[in-house]
């Protein structure tokens, strides 16, 4: 997708992921919308393993 800002063109870099739509419907601004919620939720992975006053977690 090419965008535009302060007359700069860029292509912009984040994915598109696989989306559902729900029967949750939201207004905005007069309009009316559907929520949509991604198809598979992405796994996070623990980036390290830290401790804190001798209590391990990861963040």
């Amino acid at each position: 997708m090419q965008l535009t800002h302060l007359g700069q063109h860029y292509t912009a870099s984040s994915t598109s992921i696989a989306t559902i739509e729900t029967d949750t419907e939201l207004q905005f601004m007069g309009r009316m919308f559907k929520r949509r919620v991604p198809a598979v939720p992405p796994v996070q992975v623990p980036t390290r393993h830290m401790v804190y006053r001798g209590q391990s977690y990861t963040g």
